[in-house]
């Protein structure tokens, strides 16, 4: 039924696609669906097209990674600690208050543009993956309280026996909103900052040259990639949590 209905949507899409494109009649303000196509035929016949995807994708799974260990231990950490808690929160609302265009033009002045991409993934994923986890953690913690008092453990058994498996939905939920959110993010950033390889140069250098199809056609790949992406994480998430 998903597949039925992705393929009417994509049906409907590219008919009112091709329709606007034709009164337009302007291939630089709305080419053709088929000129992006072959385009994007094009574009997966060269090395640069696999050699900006990785990058794209090496930055992305990088800043995951680090914001999901730094999230689950401070998250674990303001959960026992309300100084830590509280001062978190503020760095937090601080974090998702400013515009993320802010933190590249900072960050260039201090580090190298493709250091910048990465700082600038984290700042966006580690308050949401850390918010998701703490909110777990302390609705775990409310939840079980009585029975901890009555059945004391020591650190290690409450921490495996308890918040671990209890708290494995929000773990879930927060990587798989990370992983879309990596490559938004992560492309932004490399087109900002005018990084030497990724998907965002690609598309930088094509709006420099006034492509938009190439523009478009690098898009729609950055879309099927990133719903590749996240399918491969939420099989290995549910193969991991099952």
């Amino acid at each position: 039924m998903k597949v039925r209905h992705w393929i009417y949507f994509f049906v409907g899409f590219c008919t009112i696609w091709w329709i606007g494109s034709l009164f337009v009649n302007n291939i630089y303000i709305l080419p053709r669906p088929d000129m992006v196509f072959f385009r994007m035929l094009t574009l997966c016949q060269s090395f640069t097209f696999y050699q900006s995807i990785f990058m794209t994708f090496l930055r992305a799974s990088i800043s995951i990674l680090i914001s999901f260990l730094l999230a689950c231990f401070f998250a674990y950490a303001s959960l026992h600690c309300a100084w830590l808690s509280s001062l978190l929160e503020k760095i937090v609302l601080i974090l998702r208050a400013v515009p993320n265009v802010t933190y590249v033009i900072l960050l260039l002045f201090w580090v190298s543009r493709d250091t910048s991409v990465l700082i600038v993934s984290f700042l966006l994923l580690f308050p949401v993956i850390y918010q998701t986890l703490y909110d777990a953690l302390k609705n775990i913690q409310s939840q079980w309280r009585d029975v901890l008092l009555l059945y004391p453990q020591d650190a290690f058994t409450t921490l495996t026996r308890v918040y671990l498996p209890l708290v494995k939905p929000a773990v879930r939920s927060s990587l798989i909103n990370a992983s879309s959110l990596a490559f938004k993010v992560g492309v932004m950033a490399e087109i900002l900052a005018s990084v030497s390889t990724g998907i965002g140069r690609q598309m930088q250098l094509a709006r420099l040259d006034v492509e938009l199809t190439t523009v478009m056609a690098w898009t729609f790949w950055l879309l099927i990639f990133v719903f590749l992406f996240d399918f491969v994480v939420k099989q290995v998430i549910h193969y991991i949590f099952r």
